[in-house]
């Protein structure tokens, strides 16, 4: 037996938590706040790890074995350069560089192809960051 979605009466598995056809929610209310569904959101997963840097689908996080990790939101970074085997990720606030890397270009392509892909370079420019010229 499956779910049926009352927003466009497709049948549904019981394990879906959305509705295939419309995306509309199938469980309670209370059951949004279980990770993973967070009301809609994705969750943030981890798409690149090297030593003590970490890139996320919202952050890129460096110096995980520290008891702060320093947190760059991909929505802020204006722009990605690699300089002296370093990563240089410019954020409105300034840079933040980061140099023990064996190849710090697979990490500034990766960071690159995920902060301007076009949803999050429409997201960014809703929000009012622009990239300098």
């Amino acid at each position: 037996m499956g779910n049926t979605c009352y927003d466009c009466g497709a049948e549904n598995a019981e394990v879906d938590a959305f509705c295939r056809a419309c995306g509309a929610s199938l469980a309670r209310t209370a059951d949004l706040w279980k990770p993973g569904i967070q009301a809609g959101s994705s969750e943030e997963r981890v798409l690149w790890e090297k030593g003590d840097i970490r890139l996320t689908t919202d952050a890129v996080l460096i110096g995980m074995s520290t008891d702060s990790p320093d947190a760059v939101p991909l929505e802020t970074v204006q722009e990605v350069v690699v300089e002296d085997r370093c990563v240089v990720l410019r954020v409105k606030d300034g840079d933040d560089k980061y140099c023990l890397l064996d190849d710090p270009t697979e990490l500034a392509d990766l960071v690159r192809d995920h902060v301007f892909r076009s949803r999050l370079a429409q997201e960014r420019k809703e929000r009012g960051f622009t990239p300098s010229d």
